[in-house]
């Protein structure tokens, strides 16, 4: 199992003021620095439910960073990355709610469509596959290019526990085009409860592999019932592209 690097992992505890409302003072420093961190179980809670994240929270120089994406939508805010200006930006622009309402006075009896890019990397979706195992079904319900302030490639999951135990899904490989990249990705599931989890494949490491177009992506996953902690691999779960 391979866990990603700590160098995307999250921009910070500035989340909290941002969807809050405060403007905290901005930083114009970019460099690349190996600083060292602290790991130690952070949860977040929203609303009282536990927000479960692919990125796991630290501490650096006593500040608590969370993973801004994962917070900012679980409190009803769309999280976008301009790449242009390097901006995490959280809720709607005033740029864009122009544009939406010029949009809908010349056109309103236009149906919504989904945005197409004609130099996208991926595909349409063949189809959305599933695998069955220790009571767990795992669906991928979307592939798409990242919204978010890592560039990359997201690939959206089910995770349906049939069983009255908690269990835990771990990624146990990925390959995309046949060639093994690295992921993460972790999502505990409560007995007779459904939970959704995101695997962000980064641009960094499709480059290192050499990939420009992608054709298929590949998974299998690793689900510990928590009774016993023994673990079952599922099949291998194959998106492909057309």
């Amino acid at each position: 199992m391979k866990f990603q690097r700590i160098k995307d992992v999250c921009l910070g505890a500035t989340v909290a003021a941002l969807v809050m409302g405060a403007a905290p003072a901005a930083y114009a420093k970019v460099a690349n620095m190996d600083i060292p961190v602290m790991f130690n179980n952070i949860k977040i809670v929203v609303d009282g439910k536990e927000l479960k994240t692919d990125k796991e929270p630290f501490i650096y120089e006593g500040t608590t960073y969370l993973p801004v994406r994962a917070v900012g939508e679980a409190v009803g805010k769309n999280v976008t990355w301009d790449a242009a200006s390097k901006t995490v930006i959280l809720g709607e622009t005033e740029q864009k709610e122009t544009e939406q309402t010029e949009t809908e006075q010349k056109e309103p009896e236009q149906p919504e469509e989904t945005a197409s890019d004609d130099d996208s990397r991926l595909g349409e979706l063949a189809s959305k596959p599933s695998t069955n195992v220790n009571n767990m079904k795992i669906q991928c319900t979307g592939v798409r290019e990242s919204a978010g302030y890592i560039d990359g490639i997201e690939v959206d999951f089910k995770f349906t526990n049939n069983s009255d135990l908690e269990q835990t899904v771990v990624l146990d490989s990925l390959e995309v085009n046949n060639k093994e990249v690295e992921g993460y990705l972790y999502a505990n599931v409560l007995g007779d409860r459904e939970e959704t989890d995101r695997l962000t494949i980064e641009d960094s490491d499709l480059k290192r592999a050499g990939i420009d177009k992608i054709y298929n992506i590949s998974v299998v996953f690793r689900v510990y019932n928590h009774d016993d902690w023994d673990d079952v691999t599922t099949n291998e779960m194959i998106m492909n592209f057309n």
